[in-house]
């Protein structure tokens, strides 16, 4: 019978090399997962600091009746009422759905 601890050895040598590959493979996709989450996430953030910010513009436009009043405290109006700008009939048009 012949000795094949060699070959075992060598088979187990070439697996673990495949393992470290594997991971090391994962390791990056992971990473550049995490990196594409940051950035969508930082993008969200931007676009919603951008729309609360014209929301305090718009608030403080309309005379809004207290501080930190958002739009979708105030009142909304009657059919046949007049909007007083295109923002704030956008803004009427999106709560509305």
């Amino acid at each position: 019978m012949r000795d094949i601890r060699g070959d075992l050895q060598e088979r187990a040598d070439l697996l673990a090399k495949q393992i470290g590959a594997a991971q090391e493979q994962f390791d990056k996709l992971l990473e550049q997962l995490k990196h594409e989450h940051a950035t969508r996430l930082d993008d969200l953030k931007s676009g919603l600091d951008t729309v609360r910010m014209v929301i305090r513009i718009e608030d403080r436009h309309a005379g809004s009746p207290l501080p930190g009043t958002h739009v979708r405290d105030l009142p909304r109006l009657q059919p046949g009422e007049s909007q007083p700008d295109p923002l704030a009939r956008r803004v009427a048009a999106v709560s509305a759905r």
